[in-house]
């Protein structure tokens, strides 16, 4: 019994490395949405070097809202509305070194963006 004592704590000691490791690294999101009907899409990032990858076409009446709060981050996106209609998009950063990139195509459809850094 001792041993199997002694190897589970070996793994549970190695589970808390990893995840003590593994804390301080930024949260990245990459996200592709093909298609929306209605909907809204909230992404909240708190901290230092951040990054959102955010691609998207065809949008209908579809509310995205982007935030980033800290340092170091980036939002680059992807917009290529096609059917898109009253869709908007919101980007909020706030911080030191944000930075944004990226393209806005509604088609001839009705959308709206809002960058505030």
């Amino acid at each position: 019994m001792p041993l199997l004592l002694s190897k589970l704590i070996s793994i549970l000691f190695a589970f808390v490395l990893i995840l003590l490791h593994n804390s301080g690294y930024a949260n990245d999101l990459n996200l592709t949405v093909i298609t929306s009907d209605g909907g809204t899409f909230d992404v909240l990032q708190d901290g230092q070097d951040n990054d959102i990858d955010f691609d998207i076409q065809s949008m209908n009446g579809f509310v995205i809202n982007l935030d980033q709060i800290g340092d170091d981050n980036t939002i680059d996106i992807d917009v290529d509305g096609r059917n898109s209609n009253g869709s908007s998009m919101t980007i909020n950063q706030s911080g030191n070194n944000k930075s944004y990139s990226g393209s806005f195509w509604c088609g001839s459809a009705y959308c709206t963006m809002t960058v505030n850094q």
